[in-house]
Parts: C-alpha cells; sequence; structure tokens
C-alpha cells in the first residue's frame, strides 16, 4: 500500500484569469519558481456554487481527520475570495488561486521540475505564447488539504495541472504606439 496522499481531482468552469504566471514561473518570493493564477468567476453561477461546495467539503472531511483538540480549536478557512472593486465594493464575484511549485525537494526523494499543461480548447494544441490576464480557460487541480497551526487555520490549497484556453490573451497591444506618444 502506498503512504502517498491521494488528493481530489477537479475541473472548473470556463472563467478569466487573473494576474497570470503560467508559461514561465514566477521567481520573485520563491526562487525555486511557482506557476500561479488566480480564476475570476460570477460567485451567482451555478458551477461556481458546486466548485465552492466541493471544495469545501474536502476541507470539511479532513476537519474530521484531525485530533478533537484541532478539530475544536482550528477555524475553517475560506476556498475563495470575494473579489472587491478600487472602492472595496463587493463585485459580485470570487477569485480561486491556483499554485504549483516549479522545482520540488521533497523530504525523502529526489527533486523534481514541474509545470502545468497549457493547451487550446478547439485543438488541443500546446501553447507556446504568453498567457496575459484577461485570457478566458478552464482549469484543472487537486485539491491539497492544510492546517496552518500559526493561525490555527483549515483549509484546502489548489494545486493547478493543466489549462484549457478557450479565449487567449497574448498582450503585444499598442505598447510600443504608447512609448512613441514621447518623442
Amino acid at each position: 500500500m502506498s503512504d502517498k496522499p491521494n488528493f481530489e481531482v477537479f475541473t472548473t468552469p470556463v472563467g478569466e484569469l487573473v494576474y497570470p504566471w503560467l508559461t514561465r514561473a514566477d521567481t520573485r518570493y520563491d526562487p525555486d519558481g511557482v506557476f500561479q493564477t488566480k480564476l475570476l468567476l460570477p460567485f451567482d453561477f451555478a458551477p461556481t456554487q458546486e466548485l465552492i461546495a466541493r471544495l469545501e467539503g474536502v476541507r470539511d472531511s479532513f476537519i474530521q481527520t484531525l485530533d478533537t483538540d484541532k478539530q475544536a480549536s482550528y477555524i475553517p478557512a475560506n476556498v475563495f475570495e470575494n473579489e472587491r472593486d478600487e472602492e472595496g465594493a463587493f463585485t459580485g464575484n470570487v477569485l480561486f488561486r491556483f499554485k504549483l511549485k516549479n522545482h520540488v525537494t521533497p523530504k525523502e526523494g529526489d527533486t523534481f521540475t514541474q509545470t502545468p499543461v497549457l493547451v487550446f480548447a478547439e485543438d488541443g494544441a500546446a501553447v507556446s505564447a504568453p498567457i496575459y490576464g484577461g485570457t478566458m480557460a478552464r482549469l484543472k487541480g487537486q485539491v491539497v488539504p492544510y492546517t496552518n497551526a500559526a493561525s490555527k487555520a483549515v483549509g484546502v490549497t489548489l494545486r493547478l495541472r493543466s489549462v484549457q484556453v478557450h479565449e487567449l490573451v497574448s498582450g503585444g497591444g499598442d505598447g510600443g504606439a504608447f512609448w512613441s506618444d514621447f518623442d
């Protein structure tokens, strides 16, 4: 029998990517690199509610596996965050944060590298162009439960595995024209 945890795999509905780091890892705060993005979905959308219920179910089931003291003292963490506008008001949308560490050094075993699979929805071809915010995509991931002793929180991390791009936003825009205004 394997000691490896069996993390639940799930797929999201199509949503908007926010601050995606998908074609190369973000090394600003972690030298090993992290692929990450947020997925923006409308809160009142039925598939969003189903996703929230599923993630909360995994979190709540994990809480039941903890010892009695932790069950009583730990607080369930939210599985999403509410989007706010510039004035701080709720927009009616929610954000899900996905992450995947690029270089992994486990406590036991060999170091390895991982990257998310990036494909186009219409033909399954690999995405090689940079993926910018505003891209519409579905994400596939794993739900990884965690506890945080410092904050006394129990929650889930959404580990990114693949991205199916439906509408690509890939920069290029008129950045050059903007800078030419200074001549």
